[in-house]
């Protein structure tokens, strides 16, 4: 695969491997921000006006682009503002589904972002939460939704996903898939889950927009949470109105237009470069990445070789003391336990150094990562 990097302008001052929480943006869709606040900007519910259709076409566009990533239906996608309003309007609409006793079967490895709303249901409805190392194990009967994510901000697990989701159908179970991290590096495939949830942060587009995919039979047995312009059809009185019979039923107020148009550059860049064939970059330079860091004296590495999420600590040194020394030296990562809780439990440490990988990264940002872990005498000195 040939290097993107110089698409991305904020790399000419820094290594960066914190992608994991924020993805870099290339040139096209940070051009395509002012391209939108010069050329069109108008609200999207304006639409009697050469721009208002234009803003329209855009926003069907781009929700089918959603769609063929996922393999879902463009009437399945519902725009939000990021990961974390997805899953927490799903959790709120779904509520009224829930009863004692039901169980919510969550991984251990989630995101806190795919763990609180769940407990906030749990304790509404009096269901029971159930925290798994091994979903297939412990679906049952009584399991009404099933949440993780195909792909952890932490330790690489591998989900059999079309095994739980068939658990799931004949238990009556609802399967929920944070794709964040999943969707920049794997294929995310709609027919194993009910909903995925995802932030198109992470595939190299905008911040403040976030998908929310639910399947067509069970979106049609929900009610929005969030209401406003946009969503009614009619009002009769102050007790009886219509919402609109689509996805502008959840889609109240503005929507974020600026993000829409970035990240339809976003998608045409993915597009262009295939998500196999990123997967496949990622793979082989994750291998030398682990085989780099491996060199490293006192060094522990909890991941596998081939993760393009990587944790690690170097003997007596805090995690958070070495990601401050490589920040200092314009290399950046991440420390700590990154909003997933469980795993200082999991794996008995308090917090970890991450390095996480992107289409942009190369072999020497990976020599410049171990170049300045291997000064020991100057990072001692920092500390």
């Amino acid at each position: 695969m040939k290097s993107y990097k110089k698409q991305f302008p904020i790399l000419k001052t820094i290594t960066y491997f914190d992608s994991a929480a924020l993805v870099q943006k290339p040139l096209s869709v940070i051009r395509a921000g002012a391209e939108f606040y010069t050329k069109f900007a108008i609200n999207n519910h304006s639409k009697n006006s050469k721009l208002g259709l234009i803003i329209e076409e855009k926003i069907a566009t781009v929700r089918k682009k959603i769609a063929k990533l996922i393999q879902a239906q463009s009437d399945e996608i519902i725009f939000t503002s990021g990961t974390t309003e997805s899953i927490n309007l799903f959790a709120l609409m779904i509520q009224s589904q829930i009863k004692a006793n039901d169980e919510i079967l969550l991984s251990k490895y989630n995101h806190t972002s795919n763990l609180i709303p769940w407990f906030n249901i749990a304790k509404a409805t009096k269901a029971k939460i159930v925290l798994s190392n091994n979903l297939e194990k412990d679906i049952n009967k009584k399991t009404k939704i099933i949440a993780y994510s195909q792909k952890t901000n932490n330790i690489n697990i591998i989900f059999d996903q079309a095994k739980i989701y068939n658990l799931a159908l004949k238990n009556k179970a609802i399967v929920v898939n944070d794709a964040t991290q999943a969707i920049n590096s794997q294929e995310v495939n709609f027919n194993y889950f009910d909903v995925v949830a995802f932030s198109t942060n992470k595939l190299y587009g905008p911040t403040g927009l976030g998908i929310l995919a639910i399947k067509k039979p069970l979106l049609d047995t929900l009610e929005p949470i969030k209401t406003g312009g946009g969503t009614i059809s009619t009002i009769i009185d102050s007790q009886n109105w219509n919402y609109y019979n689509n996805v502008n039923k959840f889609e109240a107020g503005t929507l974020n237009l600026s993000a829409i148009w970035e990240f339809e550059n976003a998608l045409n860049l993915i597009e262009t470069i295939g998500i196999a064939n990123i997967k496949n970059y990622l793979k082989k330079l994750s291998f030398y990445l682990f085989d780099q860091l491996s060199q490293i004296e006192n060094i522990q590495i909890y991941s596998k070789r081939g993760d393009s999420i990587i944790l690690f600590n170097i003997n007596n040194i805090p995690a958070q003391d070495i990601s401050s020394y490589l920040g200092h030296n314009d290399i950046y990562v991440r420390s700590g336990t990154f909003c997933a809780p469980l795993i200082s439990q999991i794996l008995n440490q308090d917090s970890f150094v991450r390095v996480s990988l992107a289409l942009y990264n190369d072999k020497k940002d990976v020599d410049k990562l171990v170049q300045y872990l291997k000064k020991y005498e100057g990072f001692l000195d920092f500390v």
